[in-house]
């Protein structure tokens, strides 16, 4: 490419922005020039600021993904992201350039970029997207020596310990050489969120909560002082 392509991130997760500009770090020809998390003020940024690619979530409150694409006359190349397979194909004539579904790895949003990098090139099969990935419900995890398989809602919370993590599931618990911002990565966002730096939890398992605490079966999960906003504004929206 002979210049850089700026790139916008459109969702209202806040662990789902980190992952893609984590993400974009790695790709030297994609500078990201800004993070929104509403479609509302990312549609009125969208007259004030050059914008190549539009890294963009489907379902959000007031003004959806597509609501957002199906207003702007000269959309930027535009890559949905969502975590429900459904969501993405009612997409499919607005002629986006890639689904990318959530949780979103390293290798598949490379493939994206390959992507955006031969429509920007006039090369290959950089086209629209004909149909999207299968949607990932697992992951596997290093714990005592073994790979171990864990599907998503099976995973109740989290925890950080030091440079591990303790991986609390219906079926037990398992502890994993690896960060607590590390593993959140891996998790999708529609489902999980941090609400402590020592803790992220599973929002479908969540039995009660209040203004201090989270319950999830017999445990007790506190909510730390800098994300009680956040948290209170996700469970809100996600549970009513």
């Amino acid at each position: 490419m002979d210049r850089k392509l700026k790139c916008m991130i459109v969702d209202d997760e806040e662990m789902a922005t980190r992952v893609i500009e984590s993400h974009l770090a790695h790709v030297e020809e994609l500078e990201l020039v800004g993070i929104y998390h509403s479609g509302v003020e990312a549609y009125l940024a969208l007259d004030q600021l050059e914008v190549d690619v539009l890294f963009l979530d489907i379902q959000m409150p007031k003004m959806t993904g597509l609501s957002l694409l199906k207003r702007r006359k000269n959309p930027p190349l535009t890559v949905l992201t969502t975590a429900h397979r459904d969501y993405a194909l009612d997409g499919f004539d607005l002629d986006v350039v890639d689904y990318l579904l959530k949780p979103i790895g390293i290798e598949r949003f490379l493939q994206t970029v390959s992507k955006l990098r031969r429509l920007v090139e006039g090369t290959g099969d950089g086209v629209p997207a004909t149909a999207p990935p299968a949607v990932k419900d697992h992951l596997f995890v290093k714990a005592n020596r073994n790979f171990v398989k864990l599907f998503f809602r099976d995973i109740l919370f989290v925890e950080a310990i030091k440079n591990h993590v303790r991986i609390s599931t219906t079926e037990g618990s398992y502890i994993s050489l690896i960060s607590i911002t590390d593993f959140g990565a891996k998790l999708p966002a529609v489902d999980f969120i941090r609400v402590h730096r020592s803790f992220l939890i599973n929002i479908r398992r969540i039995d009660t909560y209040g203004a201090q605490h989270i319950r999830i079966r017999t445990t007790d999960i506190p909510i730390g002082r800098s994300y009680k906003e956040q948290v209170r504004q996700h469970l809100q929206q996600k549970l009513g």
